[in-house]
């Protein structure tokens, strides 16, 4: 039962910031499915730890999708932007979801954590530009989603926090950058997701309700209940300015940076 509640409070979080920031809600799911696995259920932690990853990669499916259908109706979603980008992403989600059980993420996360921390410094002392939008061409946009992609699989994150300020980098609009990363998140959930679940072998451990490695009742408890308050939560972007939404953003990132290194 505190398992339940737990997840469901979390949910609620989750829901808010993928609707609000573009974020796939991973920063929270990975550690809250993992210590409830170890705590609750005594899985060792190196499985928990993947089985974590997985059913974040599955959440971000269906918040994707729902963030990306909120943000649609809003206006918040260039898709020639995604165009640029989605082929490297593919790839890298593809190729991380079969072989993300091997490939050392102690060094990416470390480089994750400097890289939002000087994000974040970054957006803090910038100032919202009218200048057009006007990102790199489609070789180098295709190797930065193959690399944001293959970070975010690795470790079970939304897109959001890496497209996010690159987006913002190269003069996108900040509510923009946040709709149009919310579809990345999808995107990488997707097709790791499925790569992940054929390439992986059954997993068993004192009866829980497995799915592949994912596990079934984070998805009951805590993603489906984030979805009403995706839907909620994107249509406040739209009330909130473009200097505040960026600010808003790199505390958020300046917390996830703060929380990781911790860890």
């Amino acid at each position: 039962m505190i398992e339940i509640i737990i997840f469901l409070f979390s949910g609620i979080f989750i829901g808010i910031v993928a609707g609000l920031f573009g974020l796939g809600g991973g920063l929270l799911i990975v550690p809250v499915v993992t210590y409830s696995l170890i705590y609750f259920s005594k899985i060792p932690s190196d499985q928990a730890i993947l089985i974590a990853i997985s059913t974040s990669l599955a959440s971000m499916i269906m918040t994707g999708a729902m963030a990306v259908y909120a943000h649609t109706k809003n206006t918040n979603i260039d898709y020639k932007i995604i165009k640029k980008f989605l082929l490297g992403l593919i790839i890298g989600s593809i190729f991380t979801g079969y072989f993300f059980k091997v490939i050392p993420g102690d060094y990416l996360k470390n480089v994750f954590i400097l890289f939002t921390l000087f994000i974040a410094y970054r957006l803090f002392n910038s100032n919202v530009t009218q200048k057009k939008p006007k990102l790199p061409g489609l070789l180098w946009t295709n190797f930065v989603g193959l690399f944001f992609s293959m970070i975010s699989s690795i470790l079970g994150i939304g897109g959001g926090t890496l497209f996010t300020p690159y987006l913002i980098k190269y003069n996108v609009p900040s509510r923009l950058a946040i709709g149009t990363s919310s579809a990345f998140g999808f995107f990488i959930g997707l097709f790791a997701s499925i790569t992940v679940f054929i390439s992986s072998s059954s997993m068993e451990h004192n009866n829980i309700p497995l799915f592949g490695y994912i596990y079934i009742p984070a998805i009951i408890f805590l993603t489906l209940p984030s979805l009403v308050f995706v839907n909620l939560s994107a249509g406040w972007l739209l009330k909130i300015s473009d200097a505040r939404a960026k600010h808003w953003f790199a505390s958020l990132l300046l917390i996830i940076g703060v929380s990781m290194a911790l860890q």
